[in-house]
């Protein structure tokens, strides 16, 4: 799949297998991912599934299994990155 063909969807979708796999190598159900984030077992659920989530729900369940920092990092390298873009010229 080229990187232009990918759907906000697909990222979606995607987003929903990581927190899925991430809640099961902890041994959580989805009930009990929920009560620790303060959220509802639905939230979780749509969330796996890459239905109708916020990005502060996604960036909740991050930070608790302590993968923000690497959507941070991600984030300041393309902030750079474009940064030194602009530089060149």
């Amino acid at each position: 799949m080229l990187f232009n063909e990918i759907k906000i969807k697909d990222v979606k979708v995607k987003s929903g297998q990581l927190v899925k796999i991430l809640r099961k190598n902890a041994k959580l159900s989805q009930e009990e991912l929920a009560e620790q984030l303060n959220l509802s077992r639905l939230t979780i659920q749509h969330l796996e599934s890459g239905k109708n989530f916020t990005i502060d729900t996604f960036l909740k369940v991050m930070r608790h299994f302590d993968l923000l920092g690497d959507i941070y990092k991600i984030l300041d390298d393309k902030i750079d990155e474009q940064d030194n873009l602009i530089s060149l010229y």
